[in-house]
């Protein structure tokens, strides 16, 4: 199988992209290590996904301490290191700049950037990570390098994927680990399913012309996901591989 052999950290794994690409991944011979909030929804998603010896473990991606414990346990009790790595956590924020405050952009950036910085550090510690390499996917958004009202701080905190991610890439080359973003426009998620349901139907026409082929699938996304993280990509790091329909392209 195409990842056979393969041991993928996925964060941020209970829903949307994140959810799809566990079960994508394990369809494909992965072994997974799945990380989000909710235990619930973490097992629904382990039931989903095929194969055996896959795990969970129901941390949020602000404590940075309980992440390392679990990544370490993980690749350490187990003796197995990852090969690969996606961060899929993330939180919408629309917000005027008139009405931001510090704690806003704090928040904000602990769960959409820094936390795939923080478990990058720690899939660097001995044993944490394949000695061969791997790939690392970050997910971001096309907002990360567009711009649209109300919306300062979620571009801050994607766009800072992207050029985190470049700089990685550079970093860890020498180790063979490639450090790529994915940055998907609106996929239809739970996520933005919420966003479209808050607003009028207008607006909603408005985001649809903004998309020349029409709002995307989550599959869209996770396709790319599965290239990134397979050996097929072996020559592809620091790149931004915008899935969005033609959005950015305007």
């Amino acid at each position: 199988m195409e990842l056979a052999n393969h041991k993928i950290l996925i964060v941020g794994a209970s829903s949307g992209i994140g959810k799809a690409s566990a079960i994508d991944l394990a369809k494909k011979g992965a072994k997974l290590v799945l990380i989000a909030r909710s235990e619930d929804k973490l097992k629904e998603v382990l039931e989903s996904c095929e194969g055996s010896g896959h795990s969970y473990f129901a941390v949020d991606v602000k404590d940075e301490k309980e992440l390392e414990a679990a990544i370490s346990s993980s690749a350490k009790e187990t003796g197995e290191p990852f090969t690969g790595f996606v961060y899929s956590a993330g939180q919408e924020g629309t917000i005027p700049l008139k009405f931001v405050k510090s704690d806003f952009l704090t928040d904000i950036l602990q769960v959409n950037t820094i936390p795939a910085l923080l478990i990058t550090k720690i899939l660097q510690k001995k044993g944490n990570f394949s000695s061969e390499g791997g790939s690392i996917v970050f997910i971001s958004s096309v907002m990360g390098s567009l711009g649209q009202p109300a919306k300062a701080a979620y571009c801050m905190s994607k766009g800072a994927l992207v050029t985190a991610s470049k700089a990685l890439a550079l970093e860890l080359a020498s180790k063979r680990i490639r450090v790529n973003c994915i940055s998907p426009g609106m996929v239809t998620t739970e996520m933005s399913s919420k966003i479209l349901d808050s607003i009028s139907e207008e607006s909603i026409k408005e985001i649809k012309k903004m998309h020349p082929l029409g709002i995307g699938e989550v599959e869209d996304v996770v396709n790319g996901i599965t290239f990134l993280i397979s050996d097929k990509s072996k020559w592809i790091t620091g790149i931004d591989l915008l899935i969005d329909g033609g959005y950015s392209a305007q």
